[in-house]
Protein backbone atom coordinates (compact mmCIF):
# COMPACT_ATOMS: atom_id res chain seq x y z
CA UNK A 1 0.00 0.00 0.00
CA UNK A 2 1.26 3.56 -0.72
CA UNK A 3 0.71 6.63 1.34
CA UNK A 4 1.21 10.46 -0.62
CA UNK A 5 2.24 13.14 2.05
CA UNK A 6 3.48 16.35 1.57
CA UNK A 7 7.22 17.29 3.01
CA UNK A 8 6.03 18.95 5.76
CA UNK A 9 4.11 16.42 7.35
CA UNK A 10 6.76 14.04 6.51
CA UNK A 11 8.97 15.87 8.51
CA UNK A 12 6.60 16.56 11.31
CA UNK A 13 5.56 12.59 11.94
CA UNK A 14 8.45 11.01 10.70
CA UNK A 15 8.59 8.16 13.35
CA UNK A 16 4.81 7.40 12.45
CA UNK A 17 5.65 7.10 9.26
CA UNK A 18 8.89 5.32 9.71
CA UNK A 19 6.46 2.51 11.58
CA UNK A 20 4.64 2.38 9.72
CA UNK A 21 7.07 1.35 6.75
CA UNK A 22 8.19 -1.16 8.93
CA UNK A 23 5.67 -2.53 10.40
CA UNK A 24 3.31 -2.57 8.07
CA UNK A 25 4.58 -2.64 4.96
CA UNK A 26 3.55 0.49 3.45
CA UNK A 27 5.20 2.45 1.24
CA UNK A 28 5.17 6.18 1.98
CA UNK A 29 5.72 9.33 -1.38
CA UNK A 30 7.07 12.73 -0.07
CA UNK A 31 5.81 15.03 -2.32
CA UNK A 32 7.29 18.57 -2.61
CA UNK A 33 5.11 21.39 -4.13
CA UNK A 34 3.39 18.94 -5.83
CA UNK A 35 6.70 16.98 -7.37
CA UNK A 36 7.35 13.73 -5.45
CA UNK A 37 10.69 14.14 -4.13
CA UNK A 38 11.16 10.92 -2.19
CA UNK A 39 9.68 7.39 -2.01
CA UNK A 40 10.80 5.27 1.43
CA UNK A 41 10.48 1.69 1.59
CA UNK A 42 11.45 -1.49 3.30
CA UNK A 43 14.69 -2.57 2.32
CA UNK A 44 15.02 -5.53 0.65
CA UNK A 45 16.98 -8.93 2.76
CA UNK A 46 19.80 -10.15 1.03
CA UNK A 47 21.66 -13.12 1.83
CA UNK A 48 25.59 -13.31 2.31
CA UNK A 49 26.27 -15.10 -1.38
CA UNK A 50 24.55 -12.92 -3.26
CA UNK A 51 26.05 -9.47 -1.74
CA UNK A 52 29.04 -11.22 -2.26
CA UNK A 53 28.79 -12.37 -6.03
CA UNK A 54 27.71 -8.42 -6.03
CA UNK A 55 31.25 -7.49 -4.90
CA UNK A 56 32.88 -9.94 -6.76
CA UNK A 57 31.10 -8.39 -10.00
CA UNK A 58 31.88 -4.67 -8.84
CA UNK A 59 36.02 -5.97 -8.31
CA UNK A 60 35.97 -7.58 -11.37
CA UNK A 61 34.33 -4.33 -13.01
CA UNK A 62 37.17 -2.02 -11.55
CA UNK A 63 39.75 -4.22 -12.43
CA UNK A 64 42.36 -2.68 -14.91
CA UNK A 65 40.83 0.75 -14.71
CA UNK A 66 43.89 2.12 -12.40
CA UNK A 67 47.02 0.98 -13.82
CA UNK A 68 48.74 4.59 -12.88
CA UNK A 69 47.73 4.00 -9.12
CA UNK A 70 50.41 3.33 -6.74
CA UNK A 71 49.60 1.33 -4.29
CA UNK A 72 52.20 1.79 -1.70
CA UNK A 73 52.26 5.80 -2.02
CA UNK A 74 48.57 5.29 -1.04
CA UNK A 75 48.68 3.34 2.11
CA UNK A 76 52.26 4.31 2.99
CA UNK A 77 53.68 8.05 3.90
CA UNK A 78 57.38 7.72 3.22
CA UNK A 79 60.20 5.34 1.37
CA UNK A 80 61.86 4.18 5.23
CA UNK A 81 57.83 3.30 5.81
CA UNK A 82 57.66 1.35 2.17
CA UNK A 83 61.02 -0.15 2.38
CA UNK A 84 59.97 -1.97 6.24
CA UNK A 85 56.52 -2.72 4.72
CA UNK A 86 57.88 -4.90 1.96
CA UNK A 87 60.79 -6.10 4.37
CA UNK A 88 57.80 -7.54 7.02
CA UNK A 89 56.89 -10.16 4.97
CA UNK A 90 60.32 -11.86 4.84
CA UNK A 91 61.57 -12.85 8.52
Amino acid sequence: MTLTVNITDFRQNLFKYADLVETAGYEVEVEKEGRKILAVTKPKKENAKARAARFARAVKAAAGKFPDFDYDREFFRGKKEIEYMKNLGKW
